[in-house]
């Protein structure tokens, strides 16, 4: 018996893989309450953002995705949940077995992690490694995890960096054989306390002088109005003109990692629905001369205002609508009386004007077996090749050939273009 299982008094829950998206959707409410009530639950981890995420970016868009999402019961109430699905991918050219969490990829979710009820954590952990080690795969691929979480501090002490473990040795149910972990730090999380008020809170930000006078002009022009959609009823025409502004906004620059193409946008109209019937959404429009001019995709979940996504129409970027539409965020999370204004992942440097403080995700792999340990050494390879060769050209032209990438996974780019953006100056407009 390894030292972390023999430290634990006899479990009495039972765990489960669902399998099937028609069970996951029946545990939508037990779910909802773990995630309201677990110490690590977020919004990212409900099934408000995850049924929809898996709908979309699942197995009826990508057929070698498979849910496997784990479940821990005491009797019948349920006290943890592990949401996981499997795909197969190739690393440095080898096909492996990956298992990671619902939700990963480039729709952009923070703080990924196992859902517990409150003081069970260690007894949901040690049941969910078991049973996650029944399960065929080569790679455990967590990505998202907030660096600070007692599931990144658990796995970092079970299986050390770098180091070959017998998988049983760190609570690993399934094949004794040997896995290795190895990690990197993923995003910087700029957030700040909402303390004091929001006028207090004003007198040291540095940009508030540009504001006051911003505020000012905007509203001395005819037709200028800010709307909060929160409801069923106004999500569906302030979620479109997000993603107009948005899109306008990121057109220049090959487009949005966040919404890259239109199932992105079939995910976020599932979800900004789900948002506003549970009260969440915080869909902000700024109108100028009657027109929308700056939009933010935001979300009120326990205690905390999310600034998940926001667009601008770039013919009112050099007024600042950005940092006015920004500014009522702020001021209305202060009125509702919330704890915290998170922005989430990106190190944009308006964010670091207005926060104060930081979180950081992590992504954590586990490696298993000969297949597994064989693909970490040929990606770490493959790897080291694509930072040699970045390392080698200016920065202005890898910045190119991130847009280039972009323009293609949109179907955009042809040879026009890419004679446009590789004969233009050093700088892009």
């Amino acid at each position: 018996m390894n030292a972390f299982a023999a430290a634990q008094a006899p479990s009495v829950v039972t765990t489960q893989v669902v399998t099937d998206a028609a069970e996951l959707a029946r545990l939508r409410d037990a779910w909802h309450a773990l995630n309201e009530t677990a110490r690590a639950g977020c919004l990212f981890l409900g099934p408000e953002w995850l049924v929809p995420w898996w709908e979309t970016f699942g197995a009826g868009e990508a057929r070698s995705r498979a849910l496997r999402v784990i479940t821990v019961s005491d009797g019948d109430k349920l006290v943890g949940l592990w949401p996981l699905f499997v795909d197969e991918v190739k690393l440095g050219g080898i096909a492996v077995k990956r298992l990671a969490f619902l939700g990963d990829g480039a729709t952009g979710c923070d703080y990924l992690d196992i859902l517990a009820a409150p003081g069970r954590e260690q007894e949901v952990l040690e049941a969910s490694l078991k049973q996650v080690g029944e399960l065929e795969w080569d790679l455990l691929d967590l990505d998202g995890l907030w660096r600070e979480s007692t599931t990144a501090l658990q796995l970092a002490l079970r299986f050390p960096s770098e180091k070959r473990v017998l998988a049983g040795n760190g609570g690993l149910g399934g094949p004794a054989t040997q896995v290795v972990r190895d990690g990197r730090i993923r995003y910087v999380c700029p957030n700040f306390a909402l303390t004091g008020t929001y006028d207090q809170y004003l007198q040291g930000l540095g940009r508030r002088e540009n504001l006051k006078r911003r505020e000012k002009w905007l509203n001395r022009q005819p037709g200028t109005s800010i709307e909060c959609a929160r409801t069923l009823q106004d999500a569906p025409a302030a979620t479109e003109r997000f993603f107009e502004l948005h899109d306008a906004r990121w057109a220049e620059d090959g487009g949005s990692d966040g919404l890259a193409d239109d199932r992105f946008h079939a995910f976020h109209r599932k979800a900004t629905q789900n948002l506003a019937e549970r009260g969440w959404l915080r869909m902000y429009t700024l109108f100028a001369a009657r027109r929308p001019v700056a939009s933010v995709y935001g979300v009120v979940h326990r205690g905390k205002f999310l600034y998940y996504q926001s667009g601008y129409d770039p013919a009112w970027g050099v007024k600042s609508v950005g940092l006015v539409l920004l500014a009522r965020t702020v001021s209305d999370a202060y009125a509702e009386g919330l704890d915290e204004f998170d922005f989430l992942r990106g190190n944009e440097g308006y964010k670091a004007q207005w926060a104060r403080s930081e979180r950081w995700t992590i992504q954590l792999r586990v490696w298993r077996g000969a297949r597994g340990r064989s693909a970490k050494a040929a990606s770490e390879a493959s790897k080291m090749a694509r930072d040699t060769f970045k390392s080698a050209l200016p920065t202005h032209l890898i910045e190119k050939v991130r847009k280039a990438r972009r323009l293609l996974r949109r179907g955009e780019f042809d040879l026009a273009s890419a004679a446009s953006l590789f004969s233009s100056g050093r700088e892009d407009p």
